[in-house]
């Protein structure tokens, strides 16, 4: 089924929307591959900031579709990209990308944010509406990048997959003994999903989580120290080792290579939800090996990959200019997973309507 078939089939669905953040489930089910592998899919209907102005969320899902076309009909058009000197380069006859980046000729806040695409912190605005965007110079988003980051697919899809990893995380504090649990976080980035998780685990759960994050980011591990602080939560966030020169950031980052050291069936949870989809198959086949045995019996490994047959997708690559990642389907998620020598029946694909992102759960028996 196509996005657009997908799309229409959830028009007759009860639920047309939910409050942000909640989820409705649609469809779980037992399902087999071409080559008879069995696994688990879920259909799920998730609230989101664009339902409140379902008017304008169809119009910005139109101009998207259009500027695609354009896209497809243009392929001369060059993608921005980041030049040596950290400049965001825009080609002036990129019609999609200069609707984008710039307004009556003038730049806009947007080709500020977009020279942070090659960082981890480019998408905490996205994942952060109405707080987000405190690494730029006014230290808030205007309208105009607000209204983008609300109704462009990628911000619906990027808030789609933290709802649902938030989500299976309380799944999993509701089933794990004792009052602490314990995970590591692979490409944490600014942290976003992951203070939502404590917050929702401490909420529902009256659970702690000790976070161990890793990401070579340092800019987006002090952002995400400054975030946690102001949530006030009783989890611990372990950003790494800390820089001794005062000149430097404080954090000095870390690969997410260090994180084989880890104790073997010591974590309760592992997530890469930003890092899988850039990691080529045979290193997402050893990363998966090297993380699963870290894994508690019962526990998930959660990571999440842009779709193939995501709304589109050239807009997302030449308009927005996103460094290139690898799209794939359940079928090469699974490619990955059996060369794991993993038992394809431990996954469960969680879909969201909007079509963006697959989330999937690896759990070890």
């Amino acid at each position: 089924m196509t996005f657009i078939e997908e799309r229409e089939s959830f028009k007759g669905a009860s639920f047309e929307t939910a409050p942000v953040g909640d989820i409705v489930e649609l469809k779980h089910e037992w399902a087999r591959d071409m080559y008879g592998r069995r696994f688990e899919r879920r259909n799920v209907l998730i609230g989101d900031e664009s339902d409140r102005d379902p008017v304008k969320k169809e119009a910005y899902f139109q101009k998207a579709a259009l500027f695609e076309k354009l896209l497809i009909d243009h392929p001369e058009w060059v993608a921005p990209f980041i030049d040596t000197d950290n400049t965001l380069v825009v080609d002036p006859d990129n019609l999609a990308a200069m609707d984008l980046y710039f307004k009556d000729g003038q730049q806009t806040q947007m080709y500020e944010w977009g020279h942070q695409m090659m960082q981890a912190i480019a998408l905490e605005p996205l994942q952060n509406l109405g707080k987000g965007g405190q690494f730029l110079k006014s230290g808030h988003l205007d309208l105009r990048t607000l209204e983008r980051f609300t109704f462009m697919p990628d911000g619906i899809g990027l808030r789609s997959r933290q709802h649902i990893y938030s989500n299976l995380l309380v799944q999993q504090a509701l089933q794990t003994p004792g009052d602490t649990l314990n995970i590591v976080s692979l490409g944490s980035g600014a942290s976003v999903p992951n203070i939502e998780a404590s917050e929702k685990i401490e909420k529902e759960t009256g659970k702690r989580i000790n976070w161990k994050l890793f990401d070579l980011d340092p800019n987006a591990l002090l952002h995400a120290e400054a975030m946690t602080s102001r949530a006030e939560l009783s989890s611990h966030f372990d950003f790494g080792p800390q820089n001794t020169d005062p000149n430097l950031s404080r954090f000095t980052g870390r690969s997410y290579i260090e994180a084989r050291h880890e104790d073997n069936e010591s974590l309760d949870a592992v997530d890469a939800l930003g890092l899988w989809e850039y990691l080529p198959p045979n290193d997402a086949k050893m990363f998966l090996k090297m993380m699963y045995r870290k894994l508690k019996p019962g526990a998930p490994m959660i990571v999440s990959n842009m779709l193939k047959s995501r709304p589109q997708p050239k807009y997302n690559m030449r308009a927005v200019g996103w460094p290139q990642l690898l799209m794939r389907n359940e079928q090469d998620l699974l490619d990955i997973v059996e060369a794991a020598t993993i038992d394809t029946e431990q996954v469960t694909f969680t879909h969201s309507t909007d079509g963006v992102y697959v989330v999937m759960e690896i759990r070890k028996p």
